[in-house]
């Protein structure tokens, strides 16, 4: 029997007909099986990823396979954060606005890792003469909690959609040992203040989001040759930064609203 024909299709229409119908079948499936390779990747976002302790970081979850995302204030002036390979997102932690671009920019793409590397250390650099009681200004103090707490508050906000979407769900707050309140020390004192409170962050957002799978820690990668931690610093990026990463890696719930150092010590509040 004609199949063909007892379905009202002639032998010289239906064949061509069938063969191209086939063809589009495979076709289709075809496409359906293909998936976007940076959608099958993990994915992290560091933030002040431009230079330093951000770029290295960078580097080393562009060689793990990340689909990676730095974001940097002047993305046209972000040379060697664009030799790695990384999407570069231009954001201003300080700026609204700012911040809803880049949102907008990463809507509908699930984010694994978020790593609030952005930070601000004030006018004068570790090794030299440092704002205590008798030189800091209001100007300072407030430029360093709007960078170093509320930054992190904010761009985490903005992005919460896309951790949602993400499998790991991770944030991780970059602090300091000088913000350790038992370990009093003086100077910097806009970023030793403004960091001990982006640990509280770090505790409050671990309140509201374990529950939803999240983990949040804090983490301190140590004095680093930067140019906040100056020549003077024993420590570099490129040694750290692995550990670090390391560390990242291998978070568990239980670690959650923790303060790490960046070779895995638990470091006290």
């Amino acid at each position: 029997m004609n199949i063909l024909k007892n379905n009202g299709l002639g032998s010289g229409f239906g064949w061509p007909l069938l063969a191209l119908l086939l063809l589009s079948l495979t076709t289709f499936g075809d496409e359906a099986s293909k998936t976007n390779p940076e959608e099958r990747k993990p994915s992290v976002l560091i933030t002040g990823a431009n230079r330093g302790l951000g770029l290295e970081l960078v580097k080393q979850y562009i060689e793990d396979d990340y689909l990676v995302y730095g974001t940097a204030r002047k993305p046209d002036e972000a040379d060697e954060l664009k030799a790695t390979g990384a999407q570069v997102v231009q954001l201003d932690v300080t700026s609204e606005e700012s911040i809803t671009a880049m949102a907008q920019t990463l809507e509908g793409k699930p984010l694994d890792i978020l790593i609030n590397n952005a930070g601000y250390f004030g006018p004068n650099k570790i090794g030299t003469k440092q704002d205590g009681i008798d030189t800091i200004t209001r100007s300072e103090i407030e430029l360093c909690f709007q960078v170093n707490a509320m930054g992190p508050i904010f761009v985490t906000q903005a992005l919460m959609p896309n951790l949602r979407a993400g499998q790991q769900k991770k944030i991780i707050n970059m602090s300091t040992r000088s913000s350790i309140i038992s370990r009093p020390r003086s100077g910097a004192m806009g970023y030793r203040v403004s960091k001990a409170a982006l640990n509280m962050v770090t505790s409050t957002l671990h309140g509201e989001l374990f529950k939803q799978g999240f983990i949040v820690v804090s983490v301190a990668p140590g004095h680093n040759k930067t140019d906040m931690g100056t020549d003077r610093a024993k420590m570099t990026p490129e040694v750290t930064m692995p550990q670090l990463k390391k560390v990242i890696d291998e978070l568990t719930r239980k670690q959650s609203s923790g303060f790490w150092y960046y070779d895995g010590k638990n470091l006290p509040w």
